[in-house]
């Protein structure tokens, strides 16, 4: 769910941001473009580590919950901005990191985006019709989690709490 859901939620702030044509999703579409005004959200990677944090949550009914996060997943894309001119593709640039929110819920997670960079491209050093264009590195922080309930308590009875100068005491100490 992370890969789709980034990528449209990227695709959706490139269309914000001005883009008037339908942005690539694919290198090989974006090579064969002859368009000089253009827009692509391309995946370049992912990667996992290992994460063992755990979280305490109640659900609706409100019973408790314990989630663990297993693995980080970063998910990076590159987004693609060409035009005639630098004035225009940085206007856009700027419109659509902006327009950028410090993250998204995906399956009920918040994933914080990054933007990790940009790197500019002038026509002479690209495959792209487009005069000038930029490729800013974006970066979808989440991970990969598992759900455990709490066991149910039976048989518990608290008898009496123990207490020395106005604390618990601990193993009768």
């Amino acid at each position: 769910m992370l890969y789709t859901e980034a990528k449209q939620y990227l695709l959706r702030k490139l269309k914000e941001a001005g883009l008037k044509s339908n942005p690539y999703t694919t290198m090989k579409s974006l090579e064969k473009s002859q368009e000089s005004h253009l827009g692509a959200v391309l995946f370049e990677k992912e990667a996992y580590a290992r994460n063992g944090s755990k979280k305490r949550f109640r659900d609706e009914k409100g019973a408790k919950h314990k989630r663990r996060k297993v693995f980080d997943r970063d998910l990076t894309f590159t987004v693609v901005i060409g035009d005639y001119t630098d004035e225009a593709v940085e206007a856009m640039l700027e419109r659509f990191i902006s327009g950028l929110d410090s993250g998204i819920y995906v399956g009920g997670n918040f994933v914080p985006i990054e933007v990790d960079g940009a790197d500019w491209v002038s026509k002479d050093d690209s495959i792209l019709k487009a005069q000038v264009s930029v490729q800013a590195a974006i970066t979808f922080r989440g991970g990969v989690y598992r759900d455990t309930d709490y066991g149910p308590l039976r048989h518990v009875e608290v008898v009496e709490i123990e207490k020395k100068n106005g604390k618990e005491t601990t193993d009768g100490q």
